[in-house]
């Protein structure tokens, strides 16, 4: 898949992740550690380089 692909890509799970994780923070941290998980997947890829 081409660059613009990965990041629409990215940008649709960060959306996801967010709106999971501050749906679940409060009330079920099981759920909520999933997007959590990814949010910080994503932050490092983006630290990394991998997203421009």
């Amino acid at each position: 898949m081409d660059k613009e692909t990965w990041n629409r890509a990215r940008g649709w799970a960060l959306w996801k992740a967010l709106i999971t994780y501050n749906g679940n923070k409060n009330s079920n941290k099981t759920i909520a550690q999933e997007p959590c998980n990814v949010i910080n997947i994503i932050v490092d890829d983006y630290k990394s380089g991998k997203i421009q």
